[in-house]
């Protein structure tokens, strides 16, 4: 059985994702932890399969993992069977969002200016899935693993046929977390031409990504979905919540803060990080 991945991309719900994993799957999911002291962490990604099987000694009963820390490229998969997913969203408000979030969770945020300059995050979502940030690379990647993308416009709908098609031992039900108060500074963004197309510039490879999941390759995964997703998704929207197992996430958020974290710190130190 394949070890399921969630390649979290930044700004698409991943967070709201995670409750849904740590539901199901309780200690036997781990986030995929820097073995290095973070520097560009929610950027930058930096695992790859010697971190993974690092990971697997300390969780070796592993049933999925997720991150910021993986993607595409990480090479999940030298190391056993692996079914990435992910969720991409419209870029435009993806990118606003982004710098909504910056300045709301550092002490000491870059300016608007500061930030269009900084190229590392630039075309964060297709970096996800192929490292020259090319969105012909990344449709290109995720054909040939064959990566179940959702859509965060289509949040609730995306899960379900994830949990049908991918994982059939996930149970959707899930808590919003890690929402915005308040979206004022991503509607003001949006809202002035010369911001709206500043973004427009940084995340340029997103449009044909967000274009090629949405118009084709997103499709794909609802017809195999099956004639009853419009019911189900009533029914699931119903109570979002139904199944999902208190005792599970509370599980992985103790074996997460007394086992995991104190032996990544030890790594570190080990490592000279």
């Amino acid at each position: 059985m394949s070890t399921l991945a969630f390649i979290h991309v930044g700004k698409t719900g991943g967070q709201t994702v995670q409750t849904a994993l740590r539901s199901s799957y309780g200690a036997a999911y781990c986030d995929a932890v820097d073995w290095r002291e973070p520097d560009d962490e929610f950027v930058v990604p930096k695992y790859n399969p010697d971190d993974y099987r690092r990971l697997k000694r300390l969780c070796p009963f592993l049933k999925s993992v997720g991150g910021h820390q993986i993607a595409l490229w990480s090479n999940l998969h030298e190391v056993e069977p692996v079914r990435y997913f992910a969720f991409v969203r419209e870029p435009l408000k993806r990118g606003a969002s982004h710098y909504q979030y910056h300045l709301r969770d550092e002490e000491q945020p870059l300016t608007w200016d500061e930030w269009v300059a900084w190229p590392v995050h630039q075309n964060h979502q297709v970096k996800m899935f192929a490292r020259d940030g090319s969105a012909e690379s990344a449709i290109r990647a995720i054909k040939k693993h064959d990566v179940f993308v959702g859509l965060t416009e289509l949040y609730d709908e995306s899960l379900l046929i994830l949990n049908k098609v991918i994982a059939a031992d996930l149970n959707p039900a899930y808590r919003r977390t890690n929402t915005a108060r308040n979206n004022e500074v991503a509607q003001r963004l949006l809202a002035d031409p010369q911001t709206r197309t500043q973004i427009e510039r940084m995340y340029g490879e997103e449009f044909a990504l967000h274009d090629f999941v949405k118009r084709e390759w997103y499709p794909r995964w609802r017809e195999k979905y099956g004639p009853t997703l419009e019911e189900d998704l009533r029914r699931f929207q119903a109570d979002r919540q139904r199944g999902f197992n208190r005792r599970h996430h509370l599980a992985n958020r103790l074996y997460r803060k007394f086992w995991i974290l104190p032996r990544t710190r030890l790594i570190r130190r080990r490592l000279g990080t």
